[in-house]
């Protein structure tokens, strides 16, 4: 009876995990150029708008950098390898540009119950680039889900002309990254 009990369960467990592996984008997936990358926001779309928390509780509005400064999002976790692969890539990239008006904007999915955990992390490592806390409805996340986001890391830049120039889902290299950046900054 134990044996039948776990074949039955068996089957609808791992139908749930093929659909959610399914939806995972691939760490090597690649960029969008002129549309969206794995249901991502449309490039050349105006962004959406959202106001969230810092650790600290002040609120950053995105529509403060909008026409002033080119900025990239990125939606990580902190219990996702890849996200923690590319933070260190994302702080060089934000400090090289910080003059040119650059912004990285890292909108934490996990939620502030992760508070103490994302301090270290970021302290640890020296990050000056800012940390938002995802607002999270239940199972749903109000700006991930806005923006498209099915995996982490996605990255949306928003040029300096306040469109999306390019999102990409998965770790990025450096050359990549900083080519897209100079480019939403204006520079050649």
């Amino acid at each position: 009876m134990q044996r039948m009990m776990t074949r039955k369960w068996l089957v609808p467990v791992a139908a749930a995990l093929a659909v959610a592996l399914a939806g995972s984008a691939p760490a090597s997936a690649k960029s969008a150029e002129g549309g969206d990358e794995a249901g991502l926001i449309a490039v050349g779309s105006a962004p959406i708008p959202f106001a969230l928390q810092t650790p600290d509780g002040d609120v950053v509005e995105m529509q403060d950098y909008l026409g002033q400064k080119a900025m990239m999002l990125t939606f990580w976790s902190f219990f996702c390898g890849p996200c923690r692969e590319e933070l260190p890539l994302l702080d060089e990239l934000t400090k090289k540009y910080a003059d040119d008006g650059f912004e990285l904007l890292a909108i934490n999915l996990d939620g502030p119950k992760l508070d103490k955990a994302v301090r270290k992390y970021m302290e640890s490592n020296g990050y000056t680039f800012q940390v938002l806390w995802e607002e999270i409805e239940g199972v749903n996340y109000k700006t991930a889900d806005a923006y498209g986001v099915v995996g982490t890391p996605s990255l949306v830049l928003i040029g300096k002309d306040g469109t999306v120039n390019w999102t990409h889902v998965g770790r990025e290299e450096v050359p990549v990254l900083d080519a897209k950046i100079r480019k939403a900054v204006g520079l050649k």
